[in-house]
């Protein structure tokens, strides 16, 4: 428990490190570093001290984290949290096709349209290597 509190509050310096950084270096950075580090900053701010809230509500109430604890590894919440990624990545396999359609009708650069179908095929090749797996060890 130590370990996972160190861990949010670095989140939190680090982010909050990133973020100043992006507003004290301002005009002597592009554009686009000063906003990924504002961006990536914030970001990881807003985890850890989410994270950080969390662990503190669970060490205030230990039957309230037994419980949680016991619904995140319930077979069949397992199940129904499989399930739905399963079915999102699906969804989302459907969108970068779509997406690799509408670049090439909006005369994106070839790159654009190759990256989307090989994400799609590595999605793809990914999927068929799992169940070959599974087919295997079940």
């Amino acid at each position: 428990m130590k370990g996972k509190k160190a861990l949010y509050i670095a989140f939190i310096v680090v982010g909050l490190c990133f973020a100043a950084a992006s507003l004290i270096l301002g005009e002597t950075i592009p554009n686009s570093v000063g906003g990924t580090l504002m961006g990536s900053g914030s970001g990881m701010a807003a985890i850890g001290l989410t994270q950080l809230l969390m662990l503190h509500l669970d060490t205030k109430d230990p039957a309230q984290a037994r419980k949680k604890e016991i619904e995140e590894t319930d077979e069949r919440n397992v199940a129904i949290r499989r399930r739905a990624k399963a079915l999102s990545g699906d969804a989302l396999q459907w969108a970068v096709i779509v997406a690799a359609w509408v670049s090439l009708g909006i005369d994106a650069p070839l790159w654009v349209t190759l990256a989307a179908i090989g994400t799609f095929v590595m999605k793809s090749a990914l999927e068929v290597y799992l169940v070959v797996r599974y087919q295997r060890e079940m």
